[in-house]
């Protein structure tokens, strides 16, 4: 993977190492596992339709399309879903992407053409303070930009924070859903923009 350490919950925040990537949830990106096709949303439901009950006992199809605009250009692309086996929850991958554990309670999403860019994944509890988690991504993003900018995307029911250091983008989402909520880390470029992608592929993250 890229030199980059993980700045977000590590200890030395200015050098970016991506840690190892673990073992992968799927040996073949464009190819749903078999056994997501019977997977039951269990109580669990979409970030962007947190309180939707339609979502709940509901067998999750192995592919969806998914909508995006990446580096300017508005895509439609089919996702295949993919089970973390890291953390409890599930989401659609696009096949040009993977799905891995990076270290206990942490999975990313990667570009499989470039690993330097990706999404870092954190399941949150039920009852997180999200004031702290607030001011600990700030804190932490501050370490690395004082200047603090909106990402300017679209989130539904959370925040995004985001700080530019050189060609470096890194991006951090809030998504507050009730039933699931998480803190993702996106790992970009300046001319290499796959945020949305990312952020569509995590709006379709529902936990077991």
């Amino acid at each position: 993977m890229t030199n980059w350490t993980p700045y977000l919950g590590g200890a030395t925040l200015a050098a970016f190492l991506l840690t190892g990537c673990g073992t992968t949830t799927d040996d073949k990106t464009a190819e749903p596992q078999e056994d997501s096709v019977k997977e039951e949303n269990k109580g669990s439901a979409s970030y962007g339709n947190d309180s939707n009950s339609d979502h709940n006992n509901k067998v999750r199809l192995m592919e969806q399309n998914l909508q995006y605009t990446s580096n300017g250009e508005a895509k439609e692309e089919t996702a295949f879903l993919k089970n973390s086996d890291n953390q409890p929850f599930s989401l659609y991958v696009l096949q040009q992407y993977k799905l891995s554990a990076e270290e206990p309670g942490k999975d990313i999403v990667f570009l499989t053409t470039d690993d330097s860019i990706f999404m870092r994944i954190e399941l949150l509890t039920g009852d997180v303070n999200w004031d702290e988690v607030e001011e600990n991504v700030q804190t932490q993003l501050k370490s690395l930009s004082e200047t603090i900018e909106d990402p300017a995307l679209d989130v539904d029911n959370g925040l995004g924070f985001e700080v530019v250091k050189g060609d470096d983008v890194i991006t951090s989402i809030l998504l507050k859903g009730e039933k699931s909520p998480v803190r993702l880390t996106m790992f970009t470029k300046r001319n290499q923009d796959y945020r949305d992608a990312f952020l569509e592929m995590a709006k379709t993250l529902m936990r077991k």
